[in-house]
């Protein structure tokens, strides 16, 4: 009986530990997306925390927690970043034929985590 409730007692708590960890791909779309990052992007842009960025294009850090992008001032949203990378701006190239969507969705995901 005590066993049981015992049980009862902890099953929310267990079931509540499942519902926010990560499911198991997370960590290994994660590595995927800092591996496209370190590729195609670190040239132009920075992703960490500096005092000053020295690179062409604007940094990356804190760039969907900032609430806005760097140069134009709007809303960061998955998919206008996705836009970006697929088909480039002024001096970004597009990466529409360097990347599959499953590999620009893995890098957008990285850089939501910074």
């Amino acid at each position: 009986m005590r066993r049981g409730v015992l049980l009862l007692l902890l099953l929310p708590v267990v079931l509540g530990a499942a519902e926010r960890s990560a499911p198991p791909w997370a960590a290994a779309n994660r590595r995927l997306g800092q591996d496209l990052y370190r590729e195609h992007c670190v040239v132009c842009h920075d992703i960490d925390k500096s005092e000053k960025n020295k690179k062409p294009g604007p940094s990356f850090y804190h760039l969907f927690q900032n609430g806005k992008l760097p140069i134009t001032g709007a809303k960061p949203s998955r998919e206008y970043i996705t836009v970006k990378v697929k088909f480039g701006g002024q001096i970004m190239p597009p990466f529409i034929k360097k990347m599959t969507d499953a590999e620009i969705a893995a890098l957008v995901s990285y850089m939501e985590t910074k």
